[in-house]
């Protein structure tokens, strides 16, 4: 599904949007150099991809736009994803799409930076006897490629040997011929790499990683290239300003998450709280206690709802509003009146992805801009509808109805 994004064929025409964004990634992206670039049709916002990391920029605060970026993203990956935002606007809108996310913090350098050759050169002299040090060659790179794991990172980005040689360059520690150490190239861009650090857990604490960083610094001041470096974790970011790099900020990221991985989660969940919900409503016959423990156990599963509840059919044949979580709400609803009222009167589930483009909505919340309402139901007739609303576009998905209608079909049989 393209959700109306697109990967560009000229990634520098999405320039302008990103601004003056430091980061090499975005620049490798942008000139063609290595990565994607995707966004809408009408360029208001796009999503850099290159590796382990997506960044994404929307000036003016698409909305729908960003979403249709995360989704797009999500369908085309295969493994997650550090998210970074323009700005803390933007990180706030991404993290409400998104909903419940793992978050975490980063830590960035100044792109320039006065090194102190004479300093790093007294690194490399610090390697350890019983180690050698060896660039990039045919076989480091076999050993990498055959081995992968802990190392796999300093070539996971280029396709082959010629590629790396041509774009990128890396420095790493041998015992016995085997690799222990390095710091090579994550990324490149016209001008420069991103480095990449890590140490086999056995060969730690032995400043093998200063050394081997050290060296590559050098090697790249000597080709004329900048070694950007941005931290994972404080150690990183410590050895960093060792190696005489300015600390520029902190910034916050996002998982983000493939869709089959999000999708295979939220069958666990669902299939569970089936579970809960038959315990809960199991001994107890009256409704109303029912219905009650029931939209609190929803308003715990699901995220990104803003009201989740019940409208009890009457007497009269129209709605009353019934036990619910989330701000107050219209009371009466009739029949065949908004989503509520079509799926009593079509006795059928409503899935709403613009409640502003449904015929006859009813605004209780301005804030809901989704909604799904499932009708609870035994045989041919309805007892209740259970509604859910979100402050979120297209929230809901036919993994939702199949869950939700579940859960009517166990409070059925209380009515």
């Amino acid at each position: 599904m393209s959700f109306g994004i697109y990967k560009l064929k000229a990634p520098g025409t999405a320039k302008a949007l990103f601004g003056d964004w430091q980061e090499t990634v975005i620049w490798s992206a942008l000139t063609g150099v290595m990565g994607s670039v995707y966004a809408n049709g009408t360029m208001t916002a796009a999503c850099v991809v290159l590796g382990d990391f997506a960044f994404i920029a929307s000036p003016t605060m698409d909305e729908d736009a960003v979403q249709a970026l995360l989704r797009y993203v999500k369908e085309e990956t295969d493994h997650d994803l550090f998210l970074v935002a323009q700005d803390n606007k933007l990180f706030s809108l991404c993290k409400k799409l998104l909903g419940r996310v793992e978050t975490g913090t980063r830590y960035g350098f100044h792109k320039k930076n006065t090194f102190d050759a004479e300093k790093l050169r007294a690194y490399v002299r610090e390697l350890p006897a019983g180690y050698t040090l060896s660039g990039m060659t045919p076989d480091i790179w076999t050993q990498i490629s055959e081995k992968k794991g802990w190392m796999w990172d300093f070539i996971s980005n280029f396709p082959n040997y010629d590629a790396f040689d041509a774009l990128a360059a890396g420095v790493f520690a041998l015992k016995n011929g085997e690799i222990v150490s390095g710091a090579s190239s994550y990324s490149a861009y016209i001008g420069g790499i991103e480095i990449e650090i890590a140490t086999h857990e056995d060969h730690r604490r032995r400043h093998l990683a200063r050394c081997c960083a050290a060296k590559l610094i050098l090697d790249c001041l000597e080709r004329g290239r900048y070694a950007s470096w941005d931290a994972a974790n404080l150690s990183s970011a410590a050895l960093a300003q060792q190696l005489g790099y300015r600390f520029s900020h902190e910034y916050p990221y996002l998982i983000l998450t493939p869709e089959k991985k999000d999708a295979e989660k939220r069958s666990e969940s669902y299939a569970m709280a089936v579970m809960q919900a038959k315990a809960l409503i199991e001994d107890e016959p009256e409704t109303v206690p029912n219905m009650a423990n029931i939209s609190a156990l929803l308003n715990e599963v699901l995220d990104r709802i803003n009201w989740v509840g019940f409208y009890t059919v009457q007497p009269d044949g129209n709605l009353l509003l019934g036990p619910f979580q989330g701000k107050t709400a219209c009371i009466r609803i009739k029949n065949g009146r908004g989503v509520c009222g079509t799926a009593l009167m079509e006795k059928k589930t409503q899935l709403v992805p613009d409640v502003h483009a449904f015929p006859g909505h009813i605004a209780c919340d301005s804030a809901s801009k989704s909604e799904i309402v499932v009708p609870v139901m035994r045989g041919e007739e309805v007892f209740a509808v259970l509604d859910i609303d979100s402050p979120i576009k297209d929230r809901f998905s036919a993994s939702e109805a199949a869950f939700l209608t579940e859960i009517a079909a166990l409070l059925a049989e209380k009515f």
